[in-house]
């Protein structure tokens, strides 16, 4: 099996890392640094989670972070892991991801997309979902999967969406009208993203989790397209985990 090992960059997770890297050999593993690998296997937080998930394998999360709800194997457990990995002794949790697309930017998201502004002053714009269309103004909106609702979403709402519902949670941020918090909709609705004539140019950031990806200008050829993505992402778990099920 082919591994590949993604590091969070700090002294201690890199040092931890090698160790990794010489028990995987020892156990018959193969570590490659290239882009075909049938595993990676993350050491780090949720910030290098992120990166592990979109790159088209199988992901083993090892807790090297301060937030790391989605990691859940403890360092000292890396050698029981491996030898139940060559076991077949797991499962495999999967995890809706979203598609963002503009005239300029493709981009996949784990957890979710925001629209926020760029000055400091609200932004005014509209959301469309099927036939629905929201008009907002505020400091942006997030679209976020189930697991997205765990995080930044959270922070704003203090809801959460099951990881076994299939939807995405829009979070209205500060927003002044309309005068709601979220809403839930179905994973297969269509999202369009606009800013609208407020009277002079705006601009809104688009951020893909938690990274800036480009910019939404205000015109009417200017929109953020969000769709489910067509694959799942996957992470191996090879304990029970005690949690309310929302992960």
């Amino acid at each position: 099996m082919l591994l590949k090992i993604l590091t969070k960059n700090s002294p201690d997770a890199i040092e931890f890392s090698e160790k990794v890297k010489k028990l995987a050999e020892e156990m018959g593993f193969k570590i490659t640094e290239g882009n075909n690998h049938d595993l990676v296997v993350v050491i780090g937080g949720d910030g290098t989670l992120l990166k592990a998930v979109k790159l088209n394998s199988p992901v083993i999360g090892i807790k090297f972070g301060r937030r790391s709800a989605l990691l859940d194997i403890n360092p000292e457990n890396v050698k029981d892991v491996l030898t139940r990995l060559k076991n077949g002794d797991y499962i495999v949790d999967e995890y809706l991801m979203l598609n963002l697309r503009t005239k300029q930017t493709r981009a996949v998201a784990f957890n979710e997309v925001a629209i926020l502004f760029d000055n400091p002053e609200t932004i005014l714009g509209s959301i469309s979902m099927g036939e629905k269309k929201i008009i907002f103004e505020g400091d942006g909106v997030l679209v976020s999967t189930p697991q997205g609702s765990w995080a930044w979403s959270y922070s704003a709402t203090r809801t959460l969406l099951h990881k076994g519902v299939n939807g995405i949670e829009i979070t209205f941020m500060n927003c002044v009208v309309p005068d709601m918090h979220n809403i839930i909709i179905p994973m297969k609705e269509k999202v369009t993203i606009k800013l609208e004539d407020k009277g002079r140019p705006q601009i809104a950031k688009i951020i893909v989790d938690g990274e800036v990806v480009g910019y939404l200008r205000s015109g009417e050829d200017e929109e953020v397209i969000i769709t489910e993505h067509e694959r799942k992402a996957k992470i191996l778990r090879f304990y029970k985990r005690i949690d309310l099920g929302y992960l």
